[in-house]
């Protein structure tokens, strides 16, 4: 009799949404059918239960064979569990397990992973961009060889995504406790859930969230503050789920904050909110596809070279768009950005000294910045977490250059170097020339010295007439210079 031959493939199931997951305890949700063989004669499918039943805590997971046309024989499998993170790396890998599989068989962990790593603790790193990606390597034997394949299904969660405007009239007389609330109705009119708003006179705005439709489990929340010239001001992303519904949470501005800019953030003493927000429906997506590799080694681990790595500055980017977890604000005269210490602190030494050291910083979670523009600490910003710089022209880029000093940025200081010296030209030289001798930057300096000595036409502008009354001694240095190059 011919000896059998093992064969290997790749179930990779990615669960989207799975935050608005309205199951029970007990309850499962299983992905879509795996055909591994060439003629679709043996079908699997991967099961998850968000919520344990035998086991308090704990999530389980399960490899079940369907039925299918081999249904007399039974099949051994050799299966391995892992949940991948976003760059498709093992985050946690089950015990290799060897089971025989009749029709209709399942088999698995119970306690593969925890609820507080899923869904709590870990659930960054679980769960990236509401996505959790479960994979399971399976060998089959069989006498009959399959060709090695890698199997996606995906299962989306599907939501209600709605927003609304709220304005909260007399905000700067408003005390504790008043009753301001707004109310969460779906098509038909029938209250969902009502949102409800605590000032506290000294500093923080609260919100509060009670349910009213027992069906729903969870809210999405993104709270902007609408200014006076209309534009939204991002203050925060909450999340409201199952035993937290009735917590208190912190909106990221204080309300001393809004009274110091009254005039930008409460035109007519009114609290202008933009929420937008998403909750379950008990609507699931399945989406299904397949395609070869070949299999190198016993487990495969790795995602297949055809898929595409999301790059790390695009999700940093949507951490700073969408102001997720921050733990820090960037407070102008009129305007708050929210940010992130360990990043902050990652790509400037001032910022790592502000929240290491015992410095007022570190205490109250606000960094106050009264000498820079709001554009230029965006720009800043935007730099930190991505590394671009975006549509720069002379006058940010002189700013820019500003704030890299301040904050010993020193790559962004570089680049913001380079453009200024190439956007030289007679009308910005003295500017130039005076910001690189504020900053004591003698690269900088001796460019411009240089660009100024080799066109005459800078020597016989107003500008150049102008930097003489305000900047002798630099004006001095550089006449000196000339005669030097004269005599040379």
């Amino acid at each position: 009799m011919e000896a059998s031959r093992k064969n290997g493939c790749i179930l990779r199931w990615e669960i989207k949404n799975l935050w608005y997951c309205w199951l029970k305890r007990g309850e499962s949700i299983k992905s879509a059918t795996f055909k591994l063989h060439p003629t679709e004669s043996t079908n699997w499918s991967l099961t998850l239960y968000p919520k344990s039943i035998l086991t308090e805590n704990r999530v389980g997971l399960y490899l079940r064979r369907e039925i299918d046309s081999f249904r007399s024989i039974i099949i051994e499998v050799s299966f391995q569990f892992e949940i991948l993170d976003a760059n498709g790396s093992s985050l946690k890998v089950g015990k290799r397990l060897t089971r025989d599989f009749p029709p209709c068989c399942v088999a698995g962990m119970k306690e593969f992973a925890t609820e507080d790593e899923i869904f709590g603790t870990e659930k960054e790193n679980f769960f990236p961009r509401d996505t959790l990606t479960v994979q399971c390597t399976v060998f089959i034997e069989l006498k009959i060889p399959i060709s090695s394949k890698y199997f996606t299904s995906v299962t989306f969660f599907q939501t209600n995504c709605r927003s609304f405007i709220w304005h909260i009239d007399g905000f700067s007389s408003l005390r504790r406790g008043a009753a301001n609330n707004f109310k969460i109705m779906d098509e038909s009119e029938s209250i969902l859930a009502s949102i409800f708003i605590d000032v506290d006179p000294q500093r923080e705005i609260s919100l509060k969230m009670t349910l009213l439709d027992e069906g729903l489990k969870c809210f999405s929340f993104k709270f902007s503050v609408i200014d006076c010239e209309g534009e939204k001001v991002n203050f925060g992303n909450y999340n409201f789920f199952g035993s937290n519904f009735d917590r208190m949470k912190k909106l990221l501005i204080s309300r001393e904050q809004l009274m110091r800019n009254q005039r930008l953030y409460l035109p007519n003493d009114v609290l202008s909110l933009a929420c937008e927000y998403s909750f379950p429906t008990r609507d699931i997506l399945h989406v299904y596809e397949e395609g070869n590799y070949q299999m190198t080694s016993t487990p495969v681990t790795k995602k297949p070279t055809e898929y595409k790595k999301k790059p790390i500055v695009e999700d940093l980017k949507s951490m700073y768009d969408d102001a997720v977890f921050c733990d820090v604000e960037l407070q102008t005269p009129s305007q708050t950005f929210p940010g992130h210490k360990n990043i902050l602190s990652a790509r400037s030494p001032v910022f790592r000294k502000m929240f290491s050291s015992d410095m007022k910083e570190k205490n109250c979670g606000q960094v106050d910045i009264t000498d820079l523009e709001n554009d230029t600490v965006h720009r800043m910003l935007i730099y930190i977490y991505t590394d671009v710089l975006e549509d720069l022209q002379f006058e940010s880029a002189s700013e820019l250059y500003s704030a890299a000093d301040k904050y010993e940025i020193l790559s962004l200081k570089e680049k913001c170097s380079s453009f200024l010296k190439d956007s030289l030209n007679p009308t910005n030289a003295c500017d130039l020339l005076a910001l690189a001798d504020r900053h004591q930057d003698d690269d900088l300096k001796c460019a411009v010295q240089d660009y100024i000595l080799s066109h005459d036409n800078v020597l016989c502008s107003v500008e150049w007439k102008d930097f003489m009354t305000s900047n002798l001694q630099l004006a001095a240095d550089i006449m000196y210079r000339e005669v030097r190059l004269t005599k040379i």
